[in-house]
């Protein structure tokens, strides 16, 4: 049996460290040039919600995707930085509203990630894309997800639990979710409409979403008068079937834009959101209570709060 010399092992122990060093430095360097392409708000947020709950929080990674497709055009996927070895997480893909660009909502990635869910936030082929449009969009996004996740050098592949997609959007990229909720069925276990506006511009509601029985979440402002709720959130929460679970989250204060990086109240937006995630696409019973007790300090933040499960 070979035994190395003292003088030996202390080059070996020394590569090793230096090895270690060099993959640490990488490792650091990566994390740093992805820190400063968002915004702390986004991992602050995230950090704050995961102590509430007693959530992990993971380091976040930026993966700029080349979706070429016909529906969207630019996508960039914030992920959690996990161990080989660890389960696929949940996703969910946001789609912006009406002449808004991903860069708008980019809070949402490191808030989300940072609790372990990837989240792609694309950019219309136009900012001024009609209601269809984003409706098609949020289908192929998700449609897109699957193929990145069974891509070969993509850094997600098989990273994402495919069976755990959720959609978002805000406005009429919101409105939008909901219809493309209604399409995708169980392919999708949650749909959050942020402020959403209702239809084409200009039309109003006459339909309904009897057949929507995707897990909902529509967040609303009381001051909003670009989609005023009661011709936009409240009369789309009311008219979705009574057996599907759903919550209708009325903020007492805030302007149409509040979902975006410039929100007033993005710590309550991004707590409901997470729980309402992992609620439905984990199945953590626990975070029901979110809903069924809210709590004072943050039941006071809303003028109209509903559940039911």
């Amino acid at each position: 049996m070979f035994v190395a010399s003292a003088n030996t092992q202390n080059l070996l122990k020394a590569a090793i460290s230096l090895l270690l060093l060099a993959v640490c430095s990488l490792t650091q360097t990566a994390l740093a040039q992805d820190e400063t392409r968002y915004r702390p708000q986004g991992r602050e947020i995230g950090t704050a919600v995961g102590r509430e709950f007693r959530e992990q929080v993971y380091e976040v990674r930026i993966h700029d995707a080349q979706p070429g497709v016909a529906e969207f055009a630019q996508a960039t996927i914030f992920y959690p930085l996990t161990l080989s070895f660890a389960p696929p997480y949940g996703a969910v893909v946001l789609v912006p509203g009406y002449r808004a660009t991903q860069s708008n909502y980019d809070w949402w990635g490191p808030a989300l990630a940072s609790l372990g869910l990837a989240v792609m936030i694309i950019d219309t082929n136009q900012p001024d894309d009609a209601f269809e449009a984003r409706k098609q969009a949020h289908i192929a996004a998700v449609e897109f997800l699957h193929a990145e996740n069974a891509k070969a050098d993509s850094p997600i592949k098989g990273r994402i639990d495919t069976s755990k997609i959720a959609i978002m959007g805000h406005s009429l990229g919101g409105g939008a979710a909901l219809a493309a909720a209604v399409e995708l069925g169980d392919r999708i276990k949650a749909v959050i409409p942020l402020l959403p506006y209702c239809c084409e511009l200009g039309q109003s509601f006459t339909g309904n979403y009897s057949n929507l029985t995707v897990p909902t979440l529509i967040f609303a402002s009381a001051e909003d008068t670009v989609a005023a709720p009661a011709q936009h959130a409240r009369a789309l929460y009311d008219s979705i079937a009574p057996g599907t679970p759903r919550v209708y989250a009325e903020f007492a204060k805030g302007d149409h834009n509040m979902a975006s990086n410039s929100g007033e109240e993005l710590m309550a937006m991004g707590r409901f959101t997470l729980a309402w995630l992992k609620l439905n696409l984990d199945g953590k019973a626990n975070f029901a209570e979110s809903f069924t007790n809210p709590g004072d300090n943050w039941a006071e933040k809303f003028s109209t709060f509903e559940y039911q499960p």
